[in-house]
């Protein structure tokens, strides 16, 4: 905390199914003052994107599909690629061109690189950032400066502790 007082930063949407690595980045994006939404399921993703406003979404790739009375993930999608429809449904049919997703995956590198990186990149899913699991805070936090422009106590001690940080 700052002078007594937390200051209240940016809404934003994790998408994560592991709840210890979801649980690590809540804490540290808490602490550097961000609100965090949590949902752990593809379906539970999009009520949430189509409720309300966020400054940027943490999506996992690999994700369960979960259940809804009018599913918008077609099926018999596997759940290495639910993280990849949620964001064409967000792009698509939600039309949210503009808000920053920084995928955070734990799927194999090689798998990972070698057949989603340019899907992603690609201009009708154009995701701001990928950071391959074990991503923390700091790593998330720093690319979430970039996005959202929020920098708040962690940032700045991260950024004392190694001036090249944040640039």
């Amino acid at each position: 905390m700052i002078s007594g007082e937390l200051r209240r930063g940016p809404t934003v949407l994790l998408v994560e199914d592991m709840p210890a690595h979801a649980e690590e980045l809540v804490a540290g994006l808490r602490e550097e003052g961000y609100c965090v939404d949590t949902r752990g399921a593809a379906e539970e993703a999009i009520r949430a994107l189509e409720s309300a406003d966020y400054a940027a979404l943490l999506l996992d790739i690999e994700l369960p599909l979960g259940e809804a009375d009018e599913p918008k993930i077609p099926s018999g999608t596997p759940p290495e690629r639910a993280g990849i429809e949620v964001l064409r449904y967000l792009r698509g049919p939600l039309g949210l061109t503009d808000l920053p997703v920084l995928v955070v995956s734990g799927l194999d590198h090689r798998a990972f690189w070698s057949n989603m990186v340019h899907e992603l990149k690609s201009d009708e899913l154009h995701v701001a950032a990928i950071m391959v699991k074990p991503t923390g805070p700091r790593e998330v936090i720093h690319e979430l400066a970039l996005y959202t422009g929020w920098k708040g106590p962690l940032f700045r001690a991260f950024r004392a502790d190694d001036p090249n940080y944040g640039d």
